[in-house]
């Protein structure tokens, strides 16, 4: 945040305006609801603006004048004055003067009734962080609409016409026009919402990872936008870790989700952060001598680096990811596939992601054959890999043997064109290697580390790291 001092000077001229006086529901709302977010010292503020706005008197005012009244420092009051900004009670209006200079005009906003308040997701969800769940539960005790008992009773109430008889239409008719320019100019001006910047995410990205885990693209309404926007403003969320918490709560029938259990989740989350961290921790320790130890085998730190990223990384966008890098695109049967394996084998994420690399890296195919995936799949799963080294290791192995294969079959050529005597041919149908066997072609390790390198890149890039 920059400094105050540089955005006000003490002795700048500010003007204060407020369409309507503050209402009582308004006024229950800052106190009970807003307050907790805003904290104390931009509720004086809001309260001592509102003061100047109404002021019989005097209608410009110097903030030297409102730092003493309220006893506190620019800094303060700079802070004080965003938070209002960012929970939509103040618009800030600027403007330069030849004379005086920087000028400022403050629009204070009529808060949102308490029910409103409550059934705005958003609003709730900031509430319920800053003043726990018993507070909170109080406070929709407190707020939440009076019932009557109707029972036996029937409604006798009457009518206008009963009462007052029909309109002149005529006379109505007449007079609608300067009526409706009447009303234009006590019509209210919606309530400002939370100004949140809705630039900390790339959508596009995410409504491409939603639409990989089949999560409707009808759920991303402006509000649950702002709320998700408000998440990653909060905790930091990236795109991919906003979709793998919303993959835990959509409806698989619908592609829905719910608003309220996505919200739980994301304070079940949080309450859980210094658990994870510290399990993280751990698992970095373990990582560290599981890497050793792996170097130690004759793994190499292209091949660590693979793991890791295998690990790491969700199936589709390692796919995505290749495929982008190869000036390729991901077609539909392959995300087919990738669902496939992803929920009828027993592969985990980064074991299948070895797969994928395996065949379109080093096999250098140009996309994932369902046939030739499948039975390497099913093999792969038969012999029980669970980690990405045991899929490496036996890659590895395999490879080696079929050169070892290939060196044999050419030297048996060689031995057959060396006899003297022909043999009738005989043609026999078979099928095409590469779906019983895949292509062995000679590894690139640049080609291989060039496009891990690439890989890396990509994903981070879309993690939003720099």
């Amino acid at each position: 945040m920059k400094h105050a001092l540089e955005e006000i000077k003490p002795n700048a001229i500010y003007q204060v305006f407020k369409a309507l006086p503050l209402t009582s529901d308004g006024q229950k709302s800052l106190m009970h609801l807003y307050q907790p977010i805003i904290g104390a010292n931009a509720l004086s503020l809001y309260y001592h603006l509102l003061g100047d706005a109404f002021d019989s008197v005097e209608q410009e005012f110097t903030h030297l004048d409102c730092l003493n009244l309220l006893n506190v420092g620019m800094d303060d009051f700079y802070a004080a004055r965003r938070r209002l900004e960012g929970m939509g009670l103040l618009t800030v209006y600027e403007k330069e003067d030849t004379e005086f200079g920087k000028l400022f005009l403050y629009q204070l906003e009529e808060p949102v009734n308490p029910q409103s308040f409550i059934q705005d997701m958003t609003y709730s969800f900031l509430l319920h962080q800053a003043i726990g769940k018993r507070r909170f539960e109080q406070m929709i005790r407190r707020f939440e609409p009076k019932t009557i008992d109707l029972t036996n009773y029937v409604n006798t109430t009457a009518n206008f016409t009963q009462v007052y008889g029909q309109l002149d239409l005529d006379r109505f008719a007449q007079e609608a026009p300067q009526l409706e320019l009447t009303a234009q100019g006590f019509k209210e001006e919606k309530n400002k919402s939370l100004q949140v910047a809705e630039n900390l995410l790339d959508w596009d990205f995410l409504f491409q990872l939603a639409q990989k885990k089949f999560i409707a693209k009808e759920n991303f309404t402006a509000e649950f936008r702002l709320q998700l926007s408000v998440y990653a403003s909060l905790y930091g969320y990236k795109e991919m870790e906003l979709i793998e918490l919303l993959t835990q709560v959509v409806a698989l029938d619908t592609g829905l989700v719910n608003p309220n259990d996505f919200r739980r989740l994301i304070e079940k989350n949080q309450l859980q952060k210094p658990k994870k961290e510290q399990q993280a921790s751990q698992n970095s320790r373990q990582d560290v001598e599981r890497y050793r130890q792996l170097s130690q085998k004759g793994f190499t730190q292209r091949d660590l680096n693979l793991i890791k990223i295998s690990e790491e990384t969700a199936p589709s966008d390692f796919l995505q990811a290749i495929k982008l890098e190869k000036n390729s695109f991901v077609t539909d049967s392959e995300i087919r596939l990738l669902k496939t394996l992803i929920e009828r084998t027993p592969l985990t994420n980064a074991v299948i992601n070895i797969l994928i690399h395996y065949v379109l890296v080093i096999q250098n195919n140009s996309t994932l054959q369902e046939r030739f995936v499948t039975t390497i799949a099913a093999n792969w799963s038969e012999k029980g890999f669970k980690t990405p080294e045991m899929a490496i290791e036996y890659v590895r192995q395999y490879v080696r043997e079929s050169k070892e294969k290939q060196r044999e079959k050419e030297e048996k050529k060689q031995t057959q064109a060396k006899r003297t005597y022909a043999k009738t041919p005989v043609r026999n149908e078979v099928l095409p290697e590469w779906i019983i066997e895949p292509k062995e072609i000679k590894e690139d390790p640049e080609k291989q580390a060039a496009i891990q390198r690439r890989l890396q890149e990509y994903l981070k890039r879309k993690e939003g790291e720099q």
